[in-house]
């Protein structure tokens, strides 16, 4: 797999930093079939432009989901939204967002029906995440 900012892998899904359009050719090389984009357009100075990722992306025959979510303010209801988007998506599936903490915590969120918070908090901690406000959260729910 190639090289994408803060990879991290929870059990089917890549969730990981901002993407350029040259790591995008990379995934459709690798196979991957969806992105899943959770950041806001312009959230920060230099970041790309989300139209042109978006584009390049399905021109090379990969699903684009946008679901833009603000750091540090992520929902429940955006978690089941996030699961019900990644359950639709054709897969192998990539969520990116600045760093791929939210792509995390969404995923939680979306696993909560399956797994207690407890169990969740070690899979985010086992893929490399390190968020102890959200596991708080996860474990008080």
């Amino acid at each position: 797999m190639i090289d994408l900012p803060y990879k991290r892998q929870l059990a089917d899904l890549i969730t990981c930093g901002q993407l350029t359009s040259e790591q995008i050719k990379a995934l459709a090389e690798a196979g991957i079939k969806t992105i899943i984009f959770n950041r806001p357009d312009a959230e920060e100075p230099g970041q790309p432009v989300t139209e042109e990722l978006k584009k390049q992306a399905e021109a090379l025959n990969i699903q684009w989901i946008a679901q833009p979510v603000i750091s540090g303010q992520v929902t429940d209801e955006q978690g089941i939204e996030f699961g019900k988007l990644y359950d639709a998506a054709a897969k192998p599936v990539v969520a990116f967002c600045r760093t791929g903490a939210r792509c995390g915590c969404l995923w939680a969120l979306s696993q909560k029906h399956k797994k207690t918070g407890a169990e969740l908090v070690d899979t985010m901690k086992q893929a490399g995440f390190d968020m102890p406000d959200f596991f708080n959260r996860l474990i008080a729910e």
